[in-house]
């Protein structure tokens, strides 16, 4: 902590100016007088801490992305289990887009949402699996051209990351990812600081995928365009109907596209 200027000044009171001890310098210094209590009077004003706002602002958002999850579970889920297929993923993607419509919020708030989430013991939280479609919402309704999230730190790997990721936008997930990711990418490049599981990229329409570790089986599956760039191993390739997907340097299915 900087040091306070002022703070000798504090153990000068005007009963401690004797005849004996006080030295007149232009009149100044008097036994009668200390001319530095207006600067011990204003070391002990008390501070607006501006963090108590920010904390209060973390927690009102918090709060009300947890609520819009929860509404998300309730509507699109209830007391069943959800199923990963192609009309259920689409049905919730819906829900979730309709539900980031219609509250308050800030892109910062994001990623702090994500690790809140991956270690609450909130039972909105309890079905995990549709959390990559609704983090996936809220990136393709942000003006932000770039977004960034670090997942690192959390054993659960979310699926469905970067669902329908619209053009002209970049989102860079640092962390492992579970399955799907990246499918129905619409325009937009996925980056994947870590690894993967099955079914990247499937049933992409266009864009970029790079993932720097490994990617599990099915890759590219009925993907139409764009292109997957893979620097780790391999579980697999998919059935392509386009596109093109690169092992490193290598191009192992497809054209490259233009």
């Amino acid at each position: 902590m900087r040091q306070n200027p002022f703070r000798e000044f504090d153990r000068i009171a005007p009963s401690d100016l004797t005849p004996e001890s006080a030295v007149r310098v232009n009149g100044l210094l008097s036994a009668k007088r200390n001319p530095f209590t207006e600067f011990v009077e204003n070391t002990r004003k008390k501070r607006a801490l501006p963090m108590d706002e920010i904390l209060a602002s973390h927690t009102e958002a918090m709060d009300r992305l947890t609520a819009a999850y929860r509404t998300l579970i309730d509507e699109c889920v209830g007391e069943g289990l959800w199923q990963a297929d192609r009309k259920t993923i689409e049905s919730t993607y819906r829900t979730a887009s309709q539900i980031v419509g219609q509250i308050d919020w800030e892109m910062t708030d994001l990623e702090a949402f994500c690790a809140h989430a991956l270690q609450s013991n909130d039972a909105a939280f309890f079905v995990m699996e549709p959390l990559g479609l609704f983090l996936s919402a809220f990136c393709n309704a942000s003006s932000q051209s770039d977004i960034h999230l670090d997942l690192t730190g959390h054993d659960l790997r979310l699926s469905l990351m970067g669902y329908r990721l619209r053009k002209d936008i970049t989102l860079t997930i640092v962390g492992d990812l579970g399955d799907l990711t990246g499918i129905s990418l619409m325009g937009g490049c996925l980056k994947v600081e870590g690894n993967v599981r099955h079914y990247l990229g499937a049933g992409m329409i266009d864009g970029r995928i790079e993932v720097s570790g490994d990617a599990g089986r099915s890759i590219g599956e009925q993907m139409q365009a764009g292109e997957i760039h893979i620097n780790g191993r391999l579980g697999g390739v998919g059935n392509t109907e386009g596109g093109a997907i690169y092992h490193r340097d290598h191009k192992i299915r497809g054209k490259k596209t233009k």
